[in-house]
């Protein structure tokens, strides 16, 4: 299965260097918003080495006023939103594919080789406590909930760690397409079940204690002849709201089902591999050709579209107070109305494209480009740019 896969994508790479023609949708050209919004850069901070020729989410953690990063080197950094300055950095030597994760106590990072490693952090200083080997790449963070980290690999297996020593709990596995798209959802956890996404569109709910299966639920078949055509892989991050779950695949459905027992709620023809975000009545998406949406939660019918950013490469949308934020292939931030979709402000800190969901703390907005600078923006006038502090990475 692997060599086959391995195959497949080669013959892939092979026909694309090789086409003279670029099939590729070219991207809308963006229109002339009358009257803008007030927009504002307070900052912009290199967080040190990005991937700037890769499809890589290297989604930072936030809690507080503090932004914690990880580079592809592996280079580990705390941010302060105030005041533009480096608490502190530590080398951990990962080949990081992924974002950081953690909680108020501990941060976890992963490598493209497989290694999990969680690190006791203060204001001070950061230092690794343990560091468990996995046997298959990882691309998605991981999720730490109490005692227990969760983690996806791309073979299809989903691991459980203990927090205190790394010793592995309990994994399981699900069968792996012989090709699916770079990267994964991670999972969703409860106090009591563990819901996972895997590539050949199912959707699974695990007992979080021991890893038994509690329900399963296949979200999108795959259809078509090839295997492109038959791509159904769960990379959108999937949201919990009111124990419902709304899960979206990519070539396929929309769904929304009960967090208990996997009852569909409803369903619609959809497409998209990027996370979503919610409020009490709609689902806000892009869809793989950058159009945003806004969807009923109740009966999964639209209740906008956004189509001016066509094939753009638009970021997961983010929810803040009455707008919706998106990023674009070309370092363009957005404002949209949560009302119609309409254009309300754009701002163009970087000239590099934006791939993780644009986070939200108080009134700012934090983004990281994929050459791994950071910038923080706000709508708020009352707020001032701080003075920045030089901070000697080591690179």
């Amino acid at each position: 299965m692997i060599f086959f896969r391995l195959l497949l994508l080669s013959l892939l790479f092979f026909l694309t260097a090789c086409s003279d023609v670029d099939n590729s949708e070219p991207p809308a050209e963006l229109t002339k918003i009358d009257k803008p919004e007030y927009v504002k850069k307070l900052w912009s901070r290199d967080s040190g080495k990005g991937s700037v020729n890769k499809y890589i989410d290297m989604q930072p953690f936030i809690t507080g006023n503090k932004i914690y990063t990880i580079d592809t080197t592996g280079l580990l950094s705390r941010l302060d939103i105030e005041n533009n300055n480096i608490d502190w950095t530590l080398k951990t030597g990962l080949s990081s594919v992924a974002g950081v994760s953690g909680d108020a106590l501990s941060l976890v990072a992963s490598s493209r080789d497989g290694e999990v490693v969680l690190f006791d952090y203060d204001e001070k200083s950061v230092k690794q406590r343990w560091k468990h080997q996995l046997k298959s790449e990882i691309r998605t963070k991981a999720v730490v909930d109490g005692q227990q980290v969760f983690i996806r690999t791309v073979d299809g297996k989903l691991s459980v760690l203990s927090t205190a020593d790394g010793e592995l709990l309990w994994a399981v596995s699900r069968r792996v397409p012989a090709l699916s798209l770079t990267g994964s959802s991670y999972p969703l956890v409860t106090e009591e079940l563990v819901i996972s996404g895997f590539d050949n569109g199912k959707l699974v709910a695990f007992n979080r204690e021991n890893g038994s299966t509690v329900w399963e639920h296949t979200v999108t078949s795959p259809r078509g002849r090839t295997e492109i055509e038959r791509l159904v892989d769960l990379d959108g991050q999937f949201l919990l709201r009111d124990n419902i779950i709304y899960i979206s695949s990519f070539q396929g459905d929309l769904v929304a089902l009960t967090l208990n027992s996997g009852q569909v709620l409803w369903s619609r023809k959809f497409s998209s591999f990027q996370a979503m975000d919610a409020d009490s009545e709609a689902l806000y998406l892009t869809d793989d050709r950058s159009h945003v949406w806004s969807i009923d939660r109740r009966t999964g019918s639209a209740f906008w579209k956004q189509d001016v950013f066509n094939a753009r490469k638009l970021t997961a949308p983010l929810i803040l107070d009455d707008k919706i934020v998106v990023a674009d292939f070309e370092g363009y931030i957005h404002w949209l109305s949560k009302i119609d979709g309409a254009q309300l402000a754009r701002i163009q800190p970087s000239e590099v494209r934006y791939i993780a969901q644009p986070q939200a703390q108080d009134s700012r907005v934090i983004v990281i480009d994929v050459s791994g600078e950071v910038t923080v923006l706000t709508q708020n006038k009352e707020i001032q740019s701080p003075s920045s502090t030089d901070f000697d990475f080591g690179l």
